[in-house]
């Protein structure tokens, strides 16, 4: 049976004067790219699906060139939740608190311009076309954010999604089955050998 892959990008600049869909990759998480693509040959993916945003499609680009330069294909709709803008990442606690209530509360617009719920619908509306896309026994790795991968894998099992997002490190994997998308492993920090 297939597999999904959603990985959650690598190392980026957290810097809280840029808004953080302009983040890129730092140099550490160049090099957390080179055991991320190893775990990822495994997969024996044609072809990595990753958001425009700058820090998923580094490392998007980084893992390919590692796949023998296989394609990246990008799409909009697997971006991170939200444009945050109206809520400045500030202390860890402030943002980790945010987090909580975001999942905790997925129908209210708890900071940014869309719901968890919103963000999951888009997201999911970025993935369920890659299963018709794909020959049927082509194993999917989309190269994404933490917390709409979260959100997507949250819908489709019992899991707290909050305790999930905070184990996930840069980068990170949740492996599922499809059709059904049951989660079946999660490599919780996939930047080491």
């Amino acid at each position: 049976m297939a597999k999904l892959v959603l990985v959650k990008h690598s190392n980026s600049n957290h810097n809280p004067a840029q808004p953080a869909q302009d983040w890129e990759l730092t140099p550490e998480g160049y090099q957390r790219c080179q055991p991320l693509a190893k775990h990822l040959a495994s997969y024996r993916p044609r072809r990595l699906f990753c958001s425009s945003m700058p820090k998923a499609l580094q490392t998007a680009r980084s893992v390919a060139e590692r796949l023998e330069n296989i394609p990246v294909i990008e799409n909009p709709l697997l971006a991170e939740h939200s444009r945050r803008t109206n809520a400045p990442y500030g202390s860890i606690a402030a943002f980790e608190a945010r987090m909580r209530r975001l999942f905790d509360a997925p129908d209210e617009l708890v900071f940014g311009d869309e719901t968890a719920n919103q963000a999951r619908g888009r997201f999911q509306r970025g993935i369920l076309p890659l299963i018709g896309l794909v020959e049927p026994t082509e194993n999917i790795v989309v190269i994404a954010h933490g917390t709409v991968a979260v959100l997507f894998a949250a819908h489709y099992n019992t899991i707290d999604p909050y305790d999930l997002w905070r184990k996930l490190k840069m980068p990170s994997c949740i492996e599922m089955e499809t059709p059904d998308f049951r989660i079946c492993q999660v490599i919780e920090d996939a930047g080491i050998d």
